[in-house]
């Protein structure tokens, strides 16, 4: 009864009232199947007006999507205020702005950055229950020959796109749509939760071949929106700590050397039974997704000014059993 509470509150608060962050994911997401994102990487620092992100983006053809962009500009990120990232001396007492109203506002932040993060932990997760396969089963995998099939990149293609679908289900219910998607229910273009869940979830994508692919999509997807909204709180670089010049969270994220390459080499080494290299792909993996999630954490405690305290590994908002699944 507690998780069905916890799922129930989260809907009513966040996900419902929110959805326009993930609608904003599933178009980002769609485009750029056929686009690169360096297109539109630095879109989000000059604060397009949706019809500028239309023109962009190329879909003023699309009701569909246009709709998505034009609730998502021009009605939730108007919501959002600067961020105070200065004090300044008063009578020998440093004085900031209440920032709790603000906090309030930002809950679309907090879907989007949860959004993020969980996409990091929901692959950790994988790549973990993999570690323990072989550490409960050693022998078996280190005599194990090359699988043509590419099989643990299959397995983890497979448990990569229940785990998200899983988690997308849980934020579009079919049974509940906010008043804005209830007023488009006779329109054949409107924007129902079965649409974004097709939209998101494509399994056309999923498999082995372009699972990659998929989830660096959804990784760019969500860190585009992130930054369509830091930006309008004066905050162009969310994830990463000044005097942290070396390591840029951000660009670990959409780097070609993280998980672009060290999934498909960590799943090569164990179709070949190289659990040493195996091992050493994981150590790569966790140090770079460390700096990945304290980055991300940053960004959290910053948008909340330090109201949201969380661990490295733990997601904003209640996931149900994905992650142990």
């Amino acid at each position: 009864m507690q998780d069905y509470n916890n799922i129930l509150n989260d809907l009513n608060k966040v996900f419902i009232p929110c959805r326009t962050v993930l609608e904003m994911e599933a178009l980002i997401s769609v485009y750029l199947i056929d686009h690169n994102y360096e297109h539109i990487k630095e879109v989000p620092q000059s604060r397009p007006s949706s019809e500028n992100l239309i023109n962009i983006l190329g879909i003023t053809d699309n009701a569909l999507y246009m709709d998505i962009i034009e609730h998502f500009i021009n009605y939730a990120i108007p919501k959002l205020k600067p961020i105070v990232t200065y004090a300044r001396d008063n009578y020998d007492r440093i004085r900031m702005g209440n920032i709790i109203p603000y906090s309030k506002a930002r809950v679309c932040v907090y879907l989007a950055l949860h959004q993020l993060k969980l996409k990091f932990l929901i692959i950790k997760s994988i790549m973990d229950k993999f570690k323990e396969k072989i550490i409960s089963d050693t022998e078996s995998i280190s005599n194990k020959k090359e699988d043509k099939s590419n099989s643990y990149l299959l397995m983890f293609a497979e448990e990569y796109y229940l785990k998200n679908k899983m988690n997308l289900i849980i934020m579009f219910p079919k049974s509940k749509a906010s008043e804005r998607v209830k007023k488009l229910l006779n329109n054949q273009d409107s924007i129902t939760g079965e649409k974004l869940l097709d939209m998101a979830s494509s399994r056309e994508f999923f498999d082995k071949e372009n699972i990659i692919k998929f989830i660096m999509r959804e990784i760019k997807a969500s860190v585009f929106v992130c930054k369509l909204m830091f930006a309008k709180m004066d905050l162009s670089n969310p994830f990463s700590r000044n005097e942290e010049t070396m390591i840029d969270a951000e660009n670990i994220m959409l780097s070609n050397d993280f998980i672009p390459e060290l999934i498909p080499a960590s799943c090569k080494n164990l179709d070949k039974g190289n659990i040493k290299q195996f091992n050493s792909c994981i150590n790569a993996f966790n140090f770079l997704l460390e700096k990945v999630l304290v980055g991300i954490n940053r960004a959290i405690d910053i948008a909340s000014r330090g109201q949201i305290q969380i661990g490295l590994y733990e997601p904003i908002y209640y996931t149900g059993n994905i992650l142990s699944i």
